[in-house]
């Protein structure tokens, strides 16, 4: 099962090495983890990103909240759109 990493980014300086915890840690659960971080071009707007991530989301039938999602907009909105799509959501502990 393919699972997105969905977490705080903007204003976050390790979120690099959070997003790859996870991915780590999903693989060793038995996940195909989608780590949308990786392979990003630098200096793009919100939106830009977004749109990506949300293409990287469509892919998916599950969800990994890492711990502080509820302090992002942008983790808020793919929240959202994986309730809504009723994939499996995981929360990080």
């Amino acid at each position: 099962m393919h699972i997105y990493i969905s977490g705080k980014i903007t204003g976050t300086k390790d979120y690099y090495a959070c997003f790859e915890k996870a991915e780590n840690d999903l693989i060793k659960m038995g996940y195909a983890p989608i780590n949308p971080v990786k392979n990003e071009p630098e200096g793009k707007d919100w939106e830009y990103y977004m749109r990506q991530d949300i293409m990287k989301l469509m892919c998916c039938s599950g969800i990994y909240m890492l711990k502080g999602w509820r302090s992002s907009r942008g983790a808020k909105l793919e929240y959202k759109i994986a309730k809504e799509l009723r994939f499996k959501i995981i929360y990080e502990h």
